[in-house]
């Protein structure tokens, strides 16, 4: 085929091709023209218009007091501040004015005159809810001496003495109301002994108990714990005590002279265990616990306390014995049993 031919083949080829596309645009064209439109644009215009107006203030979805609280009262922790409430004046009683009386104010519960030592002598005393004290005093009350004052509102009265005779007598700050005195409630019951806390030790003295019938003596049978660190030791565990310390120290406690760890030296007696519900044990023996000193002398062996002890029977009504255990010591009072 030559050169001419082939020529006049693609020309026509590419007229045909041109042609076809051309039609093809034509088509459409005219088909685009002749469908329908889509929406009318009058109509969206009157749709659009009939729709109300949203136009206005914004609306924050965060509540107004959240952000009073974080950016105005600085109070980030979203919680309410507390309210500070001033505490309430106590105003003077004015000259003429109705006194609360102190049976009104408190209730004697307990007390306890050292006839040596006046001025260790302690009432325990508990609050009236018409007495306006409040705090921890007014929960569980508390323990007075002679010349300390009560709790506010009632701090102008103070304890002026404590006496069995005439109970606890009460004194007032402006001199012009006479003293009041309260007593320890008397029961039915033969013998009621008063829950204190474990700052009321009893000490030497004549003791007052609420009961029945005033002026009895207090011995119990077996040693009985009545404060913190301190017994009354029984008729009956005095007496055993007494006609049959081998075998109590033989069978109910495991002893042993202790030595300082320091020194080497001998320093007190160590106890090694208690037999459970044993005289030792209602006396508050305790594994571990290391006997010191008995009213001030040093002991550091079983004969030498029992040998102290029988020399000074009639001398003390009262032994202070010093134990340590694990580097704490305290003072463990015993009371010997009345004889009246």
């Amino acid at each position: 085929m030559s050169v001419t031919r082939l020529r006049e083949i693609i020309w026509i080829a590419s007229g045909l091709l041109t042609a076809g596309l051309g039609w093809y645009v034509y088509d459409i064209v005219v088909v685009f023209n002749q469908a329908e439109p889509l929406y009318q644009k009058s109509e969206v215009e009157r749709v659009l218009m009939d729709v109300a107006d949203v136009s206005g203030p914004s609306r924050s979805l965060v509540r107004a007091r959240l952000i009073e609280k974080t950016f105005f009262d600085f109070d980030w922790s979203g919680k309410p501040a507390p309210v500070v409430v001033d505490a309430p004046v106590v105003e003077p009683v004015a000259p003429g004015q109705v006194y609360m009386p102190i049976a009104d104010i408190l209730s004697v519960y307990y007390l306890e005159e050292d006839t040596q030592h006046p001025d260790r002598s302690r009432t325990f005393v508990y609050y009236r809810s018409s007495s306006g004290v409040s705090g921890e005093a007014a929960e569980l009350g508390e323990v007075l001496h002679a010349g300390e004052s009560l709790q506010a509102p009632h701090a102008s009265v103070t304890v002026e003495s404590i006496t069995l005779q005439e109970g606890v007598v009460f004194a007032f700050a402006d001199g012009e109301r006479p003293t009041e005195s309260l007593r320890t409630e008397e029961f039915d019951t033969e013998l009621i002994i008063p829950k204190v806390d474990p700052d009321s030790a009893m000490r030497p003295g004549i003791i007052a108990i609420p009961q029945g019938r005033r002026g009895v003596a207090w011995r119990p049978v077996q040693t009985t714990q009545i404060g913190s660190d301190t017994y009354q030791i029984g008729s009956q565990d005095a007496t055993d005590l007494s006609e049959n310390y081998a075998h109590v120290l033989a069978n109910e406690v495991r002893h042993r002279r202790h030595r300082d760890p320091k020194t080497g030296k001998f320093d007190g007696i160590e106890i090694q265990s208690v037999t459970p519900g044993s005289i030792a044990a209602r006396h508050g023996a305790a594994e571990g616990d290391v006997i010191k000193s008995i009213n001030g002398h040093p002991v550091t062996s079983v004969s030498e306390a029992i040998t102290f002890a029988k020399n000074h029977e009639g001398e003390y009504s009262a032994w202070e014995v010093v134990i340590s255990n694990r580097g704490v010591e305290r003072t463990v009072t015993y009371y010997s049993p009345s004889d009246g």
